[in-house]
């Protein structure tokens, strides 16, 4: 007999049988009946707060979990590769607006809204005829050069401001995990449970970290 808690069980089984669903795919890594996962999960269920619907601790933790092991592949690269990555996409971003602006290569995205013409498309695709009528409809159209000067502007911002630190190399995604679920947990519950943390890295990396892993990695 299992002995996660009867929520776990239940909102597990409501995940496999609708695949589809955001969590299901990280459910099938967190939700088993092991040792490490059990005193997980009951852990959490210490700490949920009793007025929230039945289900909404466990898609809580599993939301975070999902999103900590699916950061966009540049939080895994060094400082260096990171500055370098910021700097190719400014250059070229900026190298490719002057090019079509200064070449008269510019084009327009306008955001179509009616049954014939939904969502992005250019504005130079269509004839005068159909062109007049977005004109008249005040929608708005975005220079492509201009796109690419934001690009050039907010790209390298982002990868500069990525908040989480960590390290380049084998263990770098769950070190990741760890650090992004351990402020979760800080924020929800007012600590950082490392023994939840370890167990979800173990379970989602394969790897065999404690709860004393996790403390000493969090002080670095």
């Amino acid at each position: 007999m299992s002995k996660l808690p009867n929520d776990v069980l239940r909102y597990g089984k409501l995940l496999a049988e609708h695949p589809n669903r955001e969590n299901a795919e990280i459910a099938k890594k967190l939700i088993h009946d092991t040792p490490e996962l059990v005193a997980m999960w009951q852990t959490l269920e210490r700490r949920r707060n009793l007025n929230d619907p039945w289900n909404i601790w466990i898609d809580i933790f599993l939301s975070t979990a999902r999103e900590a092991s699916r950061l966009p592949p540049f939080h895994y690269k060094s400082a260096k590769d990171k500055r370098e990555l910021a700097k190719r996409i400014e250059t070229r971003a900026k190298t490719l607006s002057r090019a079509l602006r200064v070449n008269g290569l510019d084009e327009h995205l306008i955001f179509g809204t009616g049954k014939m013409f939904p969502g992005f498309m250019f504005y130079e695709d269509f004839g005068w005829s159909n062109r007049a009528r977005f004109d008249a409809s005040g929608e708005p159209k975005l220079e492509i050069s201009r796109l690419l000067d934001e690009v050039a502007k907010r790209i390298p911002k982002r990868i500069a401001a990525e908040p989480i630190r960590g390290k380049a190399g084998k263990n770098a995604r769950a070190v990741r995990f760890a650090r992004i679920v351990s402020e979760h947990n800080k924020v929800m519950f007012g600590s950082p449970l490392n023994a939840v943390v370890a167990a979800a890295a173990n379970a989602i990396y394969g790897a065999r970290y404690t709860a004393v892993d996790i403390r000493k990695l969090m002080a670095r």
